[in-house]
């Protein structure tokens, strides 16, 4: 599957089969995270994969949407690293966040190439994520993305219908903001 067939592809997963990812999937798709571009090629981030039945079930208790979470076979939580962030300076706005969305975009990508599902959590309660992956100071938690093969029936898997996009003409303009 090529880049454009994955973007057409991807939707949020909304429910996982309870088999485990092979392990090739697993590496193939986090190797595409951290191939993203950065911001000077900082790499801000950091991944952190969660396979762990009980650990699972804590980082769930984290979240509203903690089903999603208990259920994949995996969980990839992506953080920021403070130390890898450099100074804002002259107001301009740090690029970590921008960094870590391009990996965590990256990853999803890559797990709808492979026939994964996933999903970007991003309500949970960050001090019980901190202390369930035991995540010290200076490290931001940006997004759990519970992964996993998609159960066919939740309408995950095949491509995104264009109904109820926006057409070209109203998101792109040429040489000035001109709507």
């Amino acid at each position: 599957m090529d880049v454009v067939e994955a973007i057409r592809a991807y939707r949020p997963c909304l429910s996982y089969h309870p088999r485990p990812i092979a392990p090739e999937k697993l590496k193939s798709v986090l190797a595409a995270a951290r191939l993203a571009p950065s911001q000077r090629n900082l790499q801000p981030w950091r991944f952190v994969v969660v396979q762990d039945g009980e650990r699972k079930r804590l980082l769930a208790q984290a979240s509203p949407r903690g089903r999603l979470i208990a259920e994949a076979p995996a969980v990839i939580v992506a953080f920021s690293v403070e130390e890898d962030i450099p100074v804002t300076i002259g107001g301009y706005i740090s690029a970590y966040p921008l960094d870590v969305a391009v990996a965590v975009n990256d990853l999803q990508l890559a797990a709808t190439a492979e026939g994964l599902g996933t999903n970007w959590i991003i309500d949970f309660n960050e001090e019980k994520l901190r202390t369930v992956l035991r995540v010290p100071e200076g490290i931001h938690p940006i997004g759990v993305i519970p992964i996993g093969y998609p159960v066919e029936s939740n309408g995950t898997s095949g491509p995104k219908e264009e109904n109820g996009r926006k057409s070209p003409d109203e998101v792109v303009a040429y040489d000035e903001y001109a709507w």
